[in-house]
């Protein structure tokens, strides 16, 4: 409908440990939602995403992420990636990333660094040790 059809490759299902192959060959990830009945029949009501940790791993690899505003998917992105929440703005996002390589691979990076930030183990570790420690010290 949006005329960009040739330019997708759709993945429905891939083994956790052959992941970064798709990655790394990707020019953008894209995680849309059970929620919006534009992109699946089988949308159950008041469906929302969960965590998305495969925008963390995409992210991690470069690869630049476009993900539905569906559930914790925008917390997860935060300002690493775009968010969209109908067809028309996922297909005008999809354009300006195939039609610009320089901007992909800032938006790659962009990305890496948000992971780098908030979901390295160290990241991870350090603040379920301050979650503790406000336990402890009340």
């Amino acid at each position: 409908e949006h005329g960009i059809g040739d330019r997708l490759v759709w993945c429905h299902s891939i083994a956790h440990d052959q992941i970064w192959r798709y990655f790394n060959v990707m020019d953008v990830f894209v995680l849309p939602s059970e929620e919006s009945l534009e992109f699946s029949t089988m949308t159950s009501k008041g469906w929302q995403e969960q965590f998305g940790h495969v925008l963390i791993e995409a992210m991690a690899c470069q690869v630049p992420v476009i993900g539905s505003c569906s559930g914790e998917i925008p917390n997860v992105i935060g300002s690493g990636g775009w968010v969209f929440s109908n067809s028309h703005d996922l297909s005008q996002i999809l354009r300006t990333m195939l039609a610009d390589q320089s901007f992909r691979q800032k938006f790659g990076q962009v990305g890496y660094e948000h992971v780098q930030q908030y979901y390295t183990n160290a990241m991870l570790a350090k603040k379920q040790w301050e979650f503790y420690q406000t336990l402890v010290n009340g």
